[in-house]
């Protein structure tokens, strides 16, 4: 059930922020909102010549931006940092990822993770570790994963994700929701036991065991650090690497490590 919300409903944004810490401010969010893009600021000029050239392709690609991807969002994007400032504007963007064809879309991202690392592309890039093309990889394949996380509702129809993001008095409430990106939740911290975050690493341990996926790298120990706060039986802690599955990606995240710093920055300043 997707969220249906008067932005003018001032009563209830009031009460909301009182009782769960969520910014539901309506002037956070600009009169003229659009819904963030990947990649929505200057690439870097460290790609091999084919590289960017398949950025450029990918930027163009009129299915691919229709599928508005919260997977690539998530690390790539500046107006989704700026829209997860705003409970209205996170939740505008959910809805438009959540409203999409999913089958072709995850058709559409399969595909353009293996265009990616082919050698005439960005196999070099890729190989080099280049963190641009890493992102791009890692989302492409998180897909599905992060979409099905990325449309969880809880029982008052509101996303998970927007509650988590817009949350001030849990801020790291939405770091588990970048593990499908092969990112490490870090060590201190202690999510929101809820049924949210209960539901969310469900869906993420189904895809765990496949190692072909970044998750498979960075679920259980995630799992067992929540296990600390939120009691042993609250998640599936235990997902095996499928044998003979090609290797997950061990990329730098430093671009994702600065959109941290900077959601802290913004919530405690």
């Amino acid at each position: 059930m997707h969220l249906q919300r008067r932005d003018s409903d001032a009563t209830t944004s009031a009460q909301a922020s009182k009782t769960t810490g969520i910014q539901t401010d309506p002037s956070a969010t600009p009169s003229a909102f659009s819904i963030p893009q990947p990649f929505d600021t200057a690439l870097s000029n460290n790609f091999t010549t084919p590289c960017a050239a398949w950025f450029r392709r990918l930027l163009t690609n009129s299915t691919f931006n229709a599928c508005h991807p919260f997977s690539l969002m998530l690390q790539t994007s500046s107006g989704f940092f700026d829209a997860s400032k705003s409970y209205i504007g996170i939740t505008k963007t959910l809805e438009a990822t959540c409203n999409v064809n999913t089958t072709i879309c995850l058709g559409n991202m399969n595909a353009l993770a293996r265009e990616l690392r082919d050698n005439a592309n960005c196999a070099v890039d890729y190989a080099n570790d280049n963190p641009q093309v890493l992102q791009a990889y890692n989302g492409l394949v998180a897909y599905y994963p992060l979409y099905q996380a990325g449309c969880l509702t809880d029982t008052d129809g509101r996303y998970c994700f927007a509650n988590a993001v817009t949350n001030t008095t849990a801020t790291t409430d939405s770091y588990p929701y970048y593990l499908p990106l092969g990112v490490s939740m870090p060590g201190g911290a202690r999510p929101t036991c809820n049924t949210c975050l209960q539901n969310a690493m469900a869906i993420f341990s189904n895809f765990a065991g496949n190692s072909t996926q970044p998750i498979s790298k960075t679920y259980n120990a995630a799992a067992q650090q929540i296990d600390l706060s939120c009691g042993p039986t609250f998640i599936n802690k235990t997902a095996v690497p499928l044998k003979g599955a090609a290797s997950a990606t061990a990329p730098t995240f430093a671009p994702t490590i600065t959109l941290f710093i900077m959601i802290l920055f913004y919530f405690f300043n």
